[in-house]
């Protein structure tokens, strides 16, 4: 499997074809090490960037490459969100043009909490195709504030035509990248797909008895405007909180295959518990890490297809909305990571996880008692 390969959307009329990224931690399940150094080479790469920056993730995909950026560099750090986290008139909207979702948003408040406080802001994304969308927020933010702020972007592929990257330039905005990719095929790379992967449509699954639930109690609302030194604090709270709870160490001692499951928009805590496990594991264990979905993908059993299965699951966040889990392995234990909190989408995503074989499943819910 290549590192980058193309995937077809599920019933999407602006856009047929979705960038994987092996290594990214997203869609589909990836060794937490790949991870760590896909995310880290952006990192080092994005340092000049980074000095005196408030970082912006872009929701999903890309929360924690952008956690992982500011984290390098001691920047503040956001994150889009198309969760409600606070009031209809406290957001500044923009658009994702082919989304299969399209309401992107920023806390207002937040933005002026650090807008005057930093040099420059850094708009991170798994890739970018047109730069549509951050130039839609960059215009919205100064409409607002017009400080002619400085504007960067970090993405770890970059398929913008070259009359973007033109574009981009005579803006002054600095576009950073580990892969540079031509995209004019690829609508037609994915056209002919044949759509035969396997398909699971979770419904009304009951409870399990089975579970262990760990409850940790935290103040931090990781969708707000953060020091990603309090968050980074905070897992090492959540990693304490489990030696002392579970024995972690003890608990993963001898296992082969572990896997670390995030929801949707809360993938940086769960990468981060990854990385734990991993220091705290013999080499030859593999620690894979991925997370649920608002995208819906096709899947197929052609060879190099990046997804082969897909589980269809209620939100953990709102029982209204469908989500996707994509190539869950069988894992000698399992740990399902989130701050979501509604029960039937959290016993479809338990219930997926089960028709996956896995018998040793441990949920870990990072429990905020405010809003997300």
């Amino acid at each position: 499997m290549n590192k980058i390969s193309l995937a077809k959307r599920l019933n999407n009329n602006k856009r047929g074809y979705l960038i994987i990224n092996a290594n990214q931690g997203k869609h589909r399940p990836a060794l937490i090490e790949d991870v760590k150094n896909e995310y880290e080479t952006l990192a080092k790469l994005s340092e000049g960037i980074l000095k005196n920056a408030l970082v912006i993730g872009f929701a999903e995909t890309a929360i924690a490459i952008g956690a992982t950026l500011a984290g390098s560099a001691g920047a503040y750090f956001m994150q889009t969100t198309r969760e409600n986290i606070c009031a209809e008139n406290e957001y500044i909207y923009f658009t994702e043009a082919h989304s299969h979702a399209i309401e992107q948003r920023l806390v207002l408040p937040d933005i002026k909490a650090i807008y005057d406080k930093v040099e420059r802001i850094v708009f991170v994304e798994d890739e970018i195709t047109t730069g549509n969308t951050i130039w839609h927020c960059i215009e919205e933010i100064e409409s607002i504030f017009n400080g002619n702020k400085k504007y960067a972007i970090a993405p770890l592929t970059n398929t913008l035509s070259d009359n973007r990257k033109k574009f981009f330039k005579e803006k002054n905005i600095d576009i950073i990248y580990i892969q540079n990719i031509n995209k004019e095929s690829f609508e037609e790379d994915v056209l002919y797909t044949i759509t035969d992967g396997d398909v699971y449509r979770i419904g009304n699954a009951s409870g399990a008895k089975d579970i262990k639930y760990i409850d940790f109690k935290t103040d931090i609302r990781t969708r707000r405007l953060l020091n990603i030194k309090d968050l980074d604090d905070e897992i090492v709270r959540l990693e304490n909180t489990l030696e002392e709870n579970i024995d972690i160490k003890n608990l993963i001692k001898d296992k082969k295959i572990i896997t670390v499951l995030g929801t949707e928009e809360f993938i940086y805590v769960p990468i981060r518990l990854a990385e734990y496990i991993d220091k705290n594991t013999e080499e030859f264990v593999k620690v894979y890490v991925h997370s649920s979905t608002r995208s819906p993908i096709e899947v197929s059993k052609e060879d190099d297809y990046p997804l082969n299965t897909r589980y269809e699951v209620k939100s953990i966040y709102d029982k209204n909305r469908q989500t996707y889990i994509y190539d869950l392995k069988n894992s000698d234990i399992f740990f399902l990571v989130s701050d979501g909190k509604d029960k039937i989408g959290e016993n479809d995503i338990l219930e997926a996880i089960r028709l996956a074989g896995n018998k040793d499943i441990y949920f870990i819910r990072w429990d905020n008692e405010q809003q997300l």
